[in-house]
C-alpha cells in the first residue's frame, strides 16, 4: 500500500497530548514580561505623542494605560483559580440544596 510506504518522507501526524502546564517561574516571568512590555509600548507611544505635540501629559497617561491593559491581560490569562479536585459546579449550595432564586423587592 502506498500510504504505508516508509520511504516517503512526509511528516507524520503528532499524537494528541494535553498542553503542558508551565512551572511557576515561567508563569511569573510571563506576567512580569507582560507588565513591562505594556508600560514600555504604551509609554513609548505617549512619548512619541508628547514629542510630536510638544506636551508632557501623554507619557504618564500611556504608562497608566499600558499597566491597565497588562493587568487585564494577566487576569484574563492567569486569573482564574483551577477548580478543586473532585469539585463539581452544579449550581447547588454546599449543603446540597438549590439556592433560592433572587427576586425583586415585593415579589415572592
Amino acid at each position: 500500500m502506498a500510504e504505508d510506504d516508509p520511504t516517503r518522507r512526509e511528516p507524520r501526524p503528532r499524537p494528541a497530548r494535553a498542553p503542558s502546564q508551565g512551572s511557576g517561574a515561567e508563569t511569573g516571568y510571563a506576567v512580569i514580561g507582560t507588565m513591562i512590555s505594556g508600560m514600555a509600548v504604551w509609554g513609548g507611544a505617549g512619548w512619541l505623542l508628547d514629542r510630536w505635540l510638544d506636551t508632557r501629559v501623554f507619557v504618564p497617561v500611556g504608562i497608566l494605560l499600558g499597566i491597565s491593559v497588562a493587568i487585564y491581560l494577566v487576569v484574563a490569562r492567569y486569573g482564574g483559580l483551577p477548580p478543586a479536585p473532585g469539585a463539581t459546579d452544579d449550581g447547588k449550595t454546599p449543603g446540597g440544596r438549590r439556592s433560592r432564586p433572587r427576586t425583586q423587592k415585593g415579589q415572592r
